[in-house]
Formats: structure tokens, C-alpha cells, sequence
């Protein structure tokens, strides 16, 4: 006997669209055991109010979980940097909308303990254990508060929860929300956190949050899939996109994992298509070749263009420097800015918080700086 999980990438169903998935793919969705994709933000709810933080704010339609649910998923992640944008009212409201229609959670909760809660599924004489956990973002429980949240993919407890499982279920599966967005390979910090992982019993990582896919690759009897892309993403910014993505299908056995199958789609108008390999605007083939192919020094040089293209200015604003280097142009831009914030403190810290404690943010930093610095 095997059991099949499909595993799909970001979800966020803002338009109240009922009808964001093709019929191709309703199909293998059904056809799984079990189905699992990243509700990347909570619904909308009555009162709801932003927290404090730096970057966007996400909220999505109630009626994404009912459509979610008629067309058979099982299963969510909400360890993800969006899942706390509107605190705790938003949240609880999001998770009793999930349990109303069936829908089970990993990776975040109303509380610590529930956010670090593993799940076991046991079904056709197959066992896998289920964890879920994202980079340190606003809403991240790095640590106990007296709030909800999501689960730190670097807390310590997602290595205890690993080894627990691995001691129950005949294969482990780790749904991770990290990586620097908009990049087709991940950064070294995070594929070597992903192997350790995967030395202490993980079987399957999934992979999301970069937005866009990268490759995937065989490590020793594990799999890591880096990033499968956006699943559904229609906020603003994201409307107009096709996110040419991937998911996959994995069967287990009790013997483990034993194969898998790359299902490609694409976003055309507010529906998400199956289609074939040669329908998107990626080479899956390629994407896999950037991890074996200079991954050292093509890991090295995206640190320096970062943190030269975006990371620097970022620490030029939040400790309300003016911009090195500058022309009269961004000069002028950089003060009639300062003028309009009025140098807001409030919002320059949320800007330097949100580049240090995010771990990307800080992996890139760091090694651009170091490269830098050290030659």
C-alpha cells in the first residue's frame, strides 16, 4: 500500500475567487491521500488591525478555506511571515475557519506550544509525521509569548520534534517557509540547514516563499524541493503575474519515500492551470544544474548584488544616514523623504528589525560583508 500527498506552494485567495483552481488539478488533488499547501495569510476578519512591522500586511477571503476544503485539501501550513499580519483576533478566526471545514494546521497556533505541534498521518498502512516552520519574520514565536504565531524554523524544537517523529512514522516531512525572495537557487545558509535537517530524519522537505521555483535535489536517501513558487497569489503586485510554478505528488510506503512526480502550472487570468513542462517560463532541468554547477561562487556573487542593490540602502534609511555615493537626484529624494517621514523612529527600527531578524536578510548581510571585508 502507498500513500500520495500532494504538496503545492503559497496560497493567497484575496478577489473571494471560488473557482482559482482547474480542473486538471482538482483532480490530482482528490486523487491524494492527503493534500497539503502554505495559507500564506489569515481571512479576513470583522476589526481586525495590522500589527506593527515592516513590509506588507496580507489578509485573504473567508471563502478560501471553504473552496480549499471542496476541492480536497486536507491540510495546511501556517508558518509563514503573513499568517500574524492582523494579531491574534485574525488568527484564531483563521484557525476556526480551518477546523469548521476539516482542515488540519501545522507550523502556527493560537499559542507556543500549538504552533510547534507535529501531525501524524496514518492511512493505507503508511505513517508520515508532518512539521512546519518558517524564518524569523513579524508574528515569528522565536520564543514564548503570550500570543499566537508560528513556528522559528531555527528553534530548537523543530529538531526534537524531528527526532520524536522519526521514532513514530515511517517518513517525515518538513513544509518550510524561508529563503530570499526572488532568487532562483537557495542561498549555502539555508541548503545546509536543510541537509542537517535531513541528517536528523527528515525524508521530504517542501519548500516555499521565494515566490518564484527553484530546483530541487537528492540528498543521500532525502529530498529537498527548495521552493516550489506561488501556488495562487492574487494580491496587489501579484494579480497581473502568471507564477509559472511546480508542485509535486510524493508516494510513500512504509518503507519510505519511493517516488515522485513534478506537476507544473500557471496562473492564466485568476484561475491556476496544469500544463506541461513546455508551458512555463522555467527549466526545472536548469534550476537543479545551479546547484552543482559554481553554486559556491553563484552564491557568493548574488550576496555582494543584494546586499549592494537593496541591503545597504536599506541600513542607509533605517539609521537615517544619507545614501553613499549618492547623485543630487537621490540625494534630493533621500531628504524629501526624511521630510514626509518627518524621520519617523518608529518605523526607521521596524525597518532595521525586519533586515536583522529575519535570517535571510541577515545570511545575505553577513556573507556580502565578510566577502567584502575579508578579502
Amino acid at each position: 500500500m502507498t500513500l500520495k500527498l500532494f504538496a503545492c506552494g503559497d496560497v493567497v485567495n484575496l478577489i473571494s475567487n471560488n473557482n482559482f483552481i482547474d480542473d486538471k488539478l482538482v483532480n490530482i488533488i482528490h486523487d491524494s491521500d492527503i493534500s497539503i499547501c502554505n495559507f500564506e495569510a489569515p481571512i479576513e476578519t470583522y476589526g481586525m488591525e495590522a500589527i506593527n512591522k515592516a513590509g506588507p500586511h496580507m489578509f485573504q477571503s473567508k471563502n478560501s478555506i471553504k473552496y480549499l476544503s471542496e476541492v480536497g485539501f486536507d491540510i495546511v501550513s501556517l508558518a509563514n511571515n503573513h499568517i500574524y499580519d492582523y494579531g491574534q483576533s485574525a488568527l484564531e478566526n483563521t484557525i476556526d475557519e480551518l477546523n469548521k471545514h476539516d482542515i488540519e494546521q501545522i507550523g502556527g497556533g493560537i499559542n507556543f506550544n500549538s504552533a510547534y505541534t507535529t501531525k501524524i498521518i496514518d492511512k493505507n498502512g503508511v505513517k508520515i509525521g508532518l512539521i512546519g516552520g518558517c524564518e524569523n519574520e513579524f508574528g515569528c514565536l522565536y520564543e514564548k509569548k503570550n500570543r499566537g504565531g508560528y513556528a522559528w524554523l531555527l528553534h530548537y524544537i523543530i529538531e526534537d520534534n524531528i527526532r520524536d517523529l522519526k521514532q513514530k512514522v515511517d517518513s517525515v516531512v518538513l513544509i518550510a517557509h524561508a529563503g530570499v525572495e526572488d532568487i532562483d537557487f537557495p542561498i549555502k545558509e539555508w541548503r545546509e540547514r536543510y541537509k542537517r535537517f535531513c541528517d536528523i530524519g527528515v525524508d521530504v522537505i517542501i519548500g516555499h516563499h521565494p515566490h518564484v521555483p527553484q530546483g530541487y535535489e537528492k540528498y543521500n536517501s532525502s529530498m529537498i524541493f527548495y521552493s516550489l513558487g506561488n501556488f495562487y497569489f492574487d494580491t496587489a503586485g501579484f494579480e497581473n503575474k502568471s507564477d509559472d510554478s511546480y508542485s509535486v505528488v510524493i508516494n510513500f510506503e512504509n518503507s519510505g519515500l519511493i517516488d515522485y512526480e513534478i506537476i507544473y502550472h500557471k496562473k492564466i487570468g485568476n484561475q491556476v492551470f496544469n500544463v506541461s513542462n513546455q508551458d512555463v517560463s522555467f527549466d526545472l532541468n536548469y534550476l537543479n544544474s545551479l546547484l552543482t554547477e559554481n553554486y559556491e561562487q553563484l552564491n557568493n556573487d548574488i550576496s555582494i548584488e543584494l546586499f549592494k542593490k537593496y541591503y545597504y540602502g536599506y541600513y542607509e534609511q533605517a539609521l537615517g544616514v544619507s545614501p553613499n555615493n549618492t547623485t543630487i537626484f537621490t540625494f534630493v529624494k533621500y531628504m524629501a523623504k526624511r521630510l514626509l517621514l518627518n524621520h519617523n523612529n518608529d518605523l526607521n527600527n521596524l525597518l532595521l528589525l525586519h533586515n536583522i531578524r529575519i535570517d535571510s536578510h541577515r545570511f545575505v548581510v553577513q556573507r556580502a560583508l565578510s566577502l567584502i571585508s575579508e578579502t
